[in-house]
């Protein structure tokens, strides 16, 4: 159960940030602390965070369909965060238009902290650029990073793909026609096209489902031959023989499965500013910082338990905390890199 903080501790939180001191133990609830005037004593927004935050149950937005990596993470931490906040936190699945329909739950929900939403850039972003939005995401309030996930690409057993360079023949032979991925306009299909302009991946068709969980689920039941997906949503399709796993999109490889070949190994172009994400937890806009750093204090402890550690070892999913600056940060860099390597136009175009 979170107790309440008291003027003392909010004190001695001064003197310990300015010696750079605190442990997570000591964090957790006292980013909440107010001044005498009840008015919030760090970075807020002016909205007043209050010491009692929070005091009624929070809404968690996934804007992607279950079974995804993003729920794969919030199904796991989330329990723990709920029983130290002492409320309630409902999971919400809120899929559509590439992320952006949660997304946009969340971004014009009331900046009080009781509405989070997970996303992870550049997914999101991309999904904004390519089909621009009435809200500004780049004004996003960054609660917490909690892991970096690549992309990797599975496909059905039947066909009996092995490797990239088998997957580009099948395409190339007209063999397979069908790819896959999240919805279309989104981060996979933008991967779907660079891989298609920059490697030679002839598919003819891009099949976009509401996250990496339906995309598998397809692939599994041989409704598309392959789809891109998350490692850690591909990971119990593969460990149970469902699927096969194709190549990695990230040229570091990845924990979750740390034998597979990646695109890079075998000489082609890295993707690597696309096909790897920042999880992440997010706010409305002027959302107050000493609400927001309750969460993430609460976030950066759970992450050191037990539970956590060993789930992160068993499973290969890589669990690392950042603060609410790095949050806003990976969606900046996003903003500022993506333009730089994509033709969003030409997106736009496919997409539609």
């Amino acid at each position: 159960m979170a107790r309440k903080f008291t003027t003392d501790d909010c004190n001695r939180r001064k003197v310990l940030q300015g010696a750079g001191a605190l442990s997570v133990a000591g964090l957790t609830g006292i980013a909440g602390c107010l001044g005498d005037d009840g008015e919030g004593n760090g970075n807020g927004n002016g909205n007043g965070g209050g010491d009692d935050y929070p005091s009624q149950d929070l809404r968690y937005i996934i804007p992607f369909g279950e079974g995804g990596g993003t729920d794969t993470y919030a199904r796991e931490m989330v329990p723990l965060i709920d029983e130290r906040l002492d409320v309630n936190i409902a999971i919400e699945n809120i899929s559509g238009a590439a992320s952006l329909r949660g997304t946009g739950e969340m971004m014009y929900s009331d900046p009080d902290g009781y509405t989070l939403a997970a996303f992870n850039p550049p997914s999101t972003p991309v999904s904004e650029m390519v089909n621009p939005q009435d809200f500004d995401l780049e004004e996003v309030t960054g609660v917490c990073t909690y892991a970096s996930t690549p992309f990797v690409i599975v496909a059905n057993p039947e066909h009996e793909i092995e490797g990239y360079d088998d997957l580009m023949d099948r395409y190339a032979d007209g063999d397979l026609e069908i790819f896959s991925g999240k919805e279309r306009g989104g981060v996979d299909h933008v991967m779907a096209i660079l891989m298609q302009n920059l490697h030679g991946l002839e598919w003819d068709q891009y099949v976009g489902y509401d996250g990496t969980g339906p995309a598998v689920q397809a692939t599994i039941s041989g409704e598309v031959p392959a789809c891109i997906a998350t490692d850690t949503g591909a990971e119990a399709a593969v460990e149970g023989g469902d699927v096969d796993l194709v190549t990695g999109l990230v040229s570091d490889g990845t924990e979750v499965f740390p034998d597979v070949e990646t695109i890079t190994d075998l000489g082609y172009e890295n993707i690597d500013f696309i096909s790897q994400l920042s999880r992440g937890i997010y706010a409305p806009p002027e959302t107050p910082r000493e609400r927001t750093e309750v969460i993430a204090d609460v976030v950066e402890e759970v992450l050191q338990t037990d539970h956590m550690q060993e789930w992160s070892e068993e499973t290969g999913n890589v669990i690392r905390f950042g603060d609410g600056e790095s949050a806003e940060q990976a969606v900046q860099d996003a903003y500022e890199i993506i333009p730089e390597n994509v033709d969003l136009e030409a997106i736009r175009e496919e997409a539609n």
